[in-house]
């Protein structure tokens, strides 16, 4: 036998290679597992001289009696089918391959076939009592329709799985229906008259053989990559050979004429493809053979741990394996990456080797519990420290596992690194109590929407009245006066008449005018806490939003600073967008300014001006708070993030204000350091 490598594993090997100086010893050497050098060349050599020499021989005795000629080539068929016969048969265990062994099993009812052939070809009423001519034939074309069928089904149930009894069974009884149809029943047609020749069914008959051996080769062809090469090509040659072999019985008229015996030379070519295919392939190369599909169920083992590997490796959790003392024995990749060793760092290690004290203790416990119970741990979270220190959070699922005999041998680990879900969680919290707040603001603006319109009423009976009280003064100073000169004494409201005369004017004049701001306050209030959809159809003045705003915002700046300036340029080009959402970055930016001054005596300048160069309006707040720190100011306009959460801070503003600035097609920037103060500058599309 010849190992993988090709080195010699039979012992009695060593001695075949010594003992090739010999005939005997040569053609042990072929029929050997593999020879070397000049020795195995000499042993090939070998076997074509004896090829050679026996085709020699029976040209030899074709020329003298055809007869004998016929039945010596019968007879080397016979012995090569029952060869294969044999080694096939008893190689059925190793071989997994029922096409070959439904092939074998045919040539032992071919073989014995042929021997009744070469029999009744020898002695005429050997099975009769008078002579029989038709009978040699007869047995010929049985002979040959069950090994032109058996070359078809070898090639259709290529690759096919069936139990090889049932095949022995399937050419026993096909050889037995035959037979009986020839000597029993005698109801086989009719293949040769004597003094007329071959009849038409022979001849039919050969060319039905024909079409199994055409059929037979162009689906062994389509299927070849189920056979080794080497068995392959012999075994389409020996049904080439085949092929021919019948063609020419198609022509032959007697015994002894060309088409017979060259015939009979294909035949027995066409034996010896069979008998390199399956009897000296198989003891000389018995791996390739015999063992064929042995190999393939290694390599397909060797593909299936390759791709378990794979798999291991690849798996988006953490696996491991572990004796029954906590011993690392495996762990693959993502467990490498998420605890931050190397494989070799944990193969034999403990967790007490890998992970802090405490942690290493949880863990061991867990082990522990399933070594004792038997019974699985599932979907535990557990915390991680790596050996680079990084915090985690893990689900793991912890197994028993069991040797060939039962007992738990150790534990296997799967864990799902959830520290990013772990994190969203916290984030999500945060969050959510980020969205209470905002709730809460948002019931607020509707509550200063309502109040707003509570205020209103009433004031509209001051604006309305105010004027008219006015009136109604001026028309009752005449009167007051005439009375005040017959009364120098004259007092209005506890005051002297006189400079009552003066101020009295003027208190309604700021009564009317107080209670228009209280309106237009209210107006801008309505307006900023009304929720529209956004629109980009108006042309809008940046100006008149910065009033806008600064009408609702002058108590709330005038808190925070004692310095607020103003620089609006008068010409200023209009921008298209939408009124309200602009007042609401202006409302929300001067919040954020107002709120980042430490005290009162630090300034917050607001200006627009036209920038030429990107053709846009410009408006930019500074101030000179406490500033940005570098870290935060990528994350400045991030849903909820917030510097101020502990003063009521929803990191909603400058979001809001972000994504406004984005659907009027502008931009915004920051320019920010610590202690510094911040200056925040938009750029918006101006109109031509």
């Amino acid at each position: 036998m010849v190992s993988s490598r090709g080195e010699n594993s039979n012992p009695n090997q060593a001695n075949e290679r010594d003992g090739c100086k010999s005939v005997s010893a040569c053609l042990a050497c072929a029929l050997s597992s593999k020879g070397t050098g000049t020795e195995c060349r000499f042993s090939e050599y070998l076997w074509y001289i004896l090829g050679c020499a026996m085709l020699v021989l029976l040209f030899i005795v074709s020329r003298y009696n055809a007869t004998l000629f016929q039945a010596m080539a019968e007879i080397f068929s016979i012995a090569v089918a029952w060869a294969v016969f044999m080694v096939v048969w008893n190689a059925r265990r190793f071989i997994n391959n029922d096409a070959l062994l439904l092939l074998g099993s045919a040539y032992l009812f071919i073989g014995f076939t042929d021997l009744l052939h070469a029999l009744a070809l020898l002695q005429r009423d050997i099975f009769f009592d008078a002579p029989n001519v038709d009978l040699p034939t007869q047995l010929w074309l049985a002979g040959r329709y069950m090994e032109g069928l058996a070359m078809l089904l070898f090639a259709l149930v290529l690759g096919r799985t069936f139990r090889p009894f049932f095949g022995l069974l399937f050419w026993a009884g096909l050889a037995l229906f035959l037979l009986a149809a020839i000597f029993y029943w005698r109801v086989f047609p009719v293949t040769y008259v004597e003094g007329e020749g071959l009849t038409p069914f022979k001849l039919w008959s050969e060319f039905v053989v024909c079409l199994f051996l055409l059929v037979a080769l162009a689906v062994l062809f389509r299927r070849r990559g189920l056979l080794d090469v080497r068995v392959y090509r012999l075994i389409f040659l020996a049904m080439v050979t085949s092929l021919a072999s019948e063609s020419t019985f198609v022509f032959h008229t007697c015994v002894d004429c060309p088409p017979n015996v060259f015939g009979h030379f294909l035949k027995i070519i066409s034996c010896l493809f069979i008998y390199l295919a399956l009897i000296r392939s198989g003891l000389k190369h018995p791996f390739d053979l015999l063992f064929r599909d042995l190999e393939r169920d290694k390599e397909e083992l060797l593909a299936t741990k390759q791709h378990l590997n794979l798999i291991f490796d690849t798996a988006p959790v953490l696996i491991w394996q572990k004796d029954r003392n906590g011993t690392y024995l495996a762990v693959n990749r993502v467990f490498c990456q998420t605890v931050g060793v190397e494989p070799e760092q944990a193969v034999g290690k403990t967790d007490q080797d890998i992970f802090p004290p405490k942690i290493a203790r949880k863990f061991v416990l867990d082990d522990q519990e399933v070594l004792r119970t038997g019974r699985d741990k599932i979907g535990m979270e557990e915390q991680y420290v790596g050996t680079t220190g990084r915090l985690g959070w893990v689900v793991t699922d912890k197994l028993a596992y069991r040797d060939r005999n039962g007992n738990i041998a150790g534990t296997i680990g799967f864990a799902k690194d959830v520290t990013e879900r772990k994190q969203a969680q916290m984030r999500e919290k945060t969050q959510q109590e980020q969205l209470t707040q905002a709730a809460k603001m948002t019931a607020l603006g509707t509550l200063v929407a309502g109040v707003a319109h509570e205020v209103n009423n009433p004031n509209n009976f001051i604006i309305l009245n105010t004027p008219l009280l006015e009136e109604v003064w001026a028309d009752s100073l005449p009167v007051l006066d005439t009375h005040h000169a017959g009364h120098p004494e004259f007092r209005l409201a506890g005051m002297p008449y006189p400079p009552m005369r003066d101020n009295v004017a003027r208190l309604f004049s700021g009564i009317h005018e107080g209670s228009k701001r209280i309106k237009r306050i209210v107006a801008e209030l309505k307006t900023f806490a009304r929720q529209l959809p956004l629109d980009m159809g108006s042309e809008v003045r940046l100006n008149e939003v910065v009033e806008a705003a600064l009408t609702m915002l002058r108590k709330t700046i005038a808190e925070h600073t004692n310095l607020f300036e103003t620089r609006l340029d008068p010409n200023l080009p209009s921008v298209r967008g939408d009124f309200q959402k602009l007042e609401q970055v202006v409302v929300n930016l001067l919040i954020n300014a107002c709120q980042a001054l430490p005290d009162k005596d630090r300034r917050i300048v607001l200006e627009t001006y036209s920038d030429l160069d990107e053709e846009a309006v410009v408006l930019r707040i500074t101030d000179e708070g406490e500033g940005i720190a570098p870290e935060n100011i990528e994350r400045i306009c991030d849903p909820f993030f917030s510097t101020r959460h502990d003063i009521g801070g929803t990191g909603l503003g400058l979001s809001i204000t972000s994504s406004i600035i984005q659907s009027h097609k502008g931009r915004m920037t920051f320019d920010s350091a610590p202690g510094l103060g911040t200056t925040v500058t938009i750029f918006l599309k101006a109109l031509s």
